[in-house]
């Protein structure tokens, strides 16, 4: 009993520090249509095909890219 304690407050411990969130960095990209997206970069993986651009830097949230998105189409920036 008075190894498993230590063993376990260990294990716990480390499941909080793996169980913090991650920081999402959400950006809007406008493909070659004209046509923007929102896109997080958190993801291991890039948009396919490469004929995008990217439009806005890193955003905390998808609430905040989509109010990106939404000011960047009222300025003409996009189509949809």
């Amino acid at each position: 009993m008075t190894r498993t304690l230590p063993l376990l407050a260990a294990t716990l411990l480390a499941g909080l520090i793996v169980a913090e969130p991650a920081h999402a960095a959400y950006r809007v990209i406008r493909w070659s249509t004209g046509i923007c997206q929102v896109w997080d970069y958190s993801l291991p993986t890039r948009p396919f095909p490469y004929d995008y651009r990217v439009l806005t830097g890193p955003l905390p949230s998808f609430g905040a890219a989509t109010r990106a998105k939404t000011r960047l189409w009222r300025a003409g920036r996009c189509l949809i």
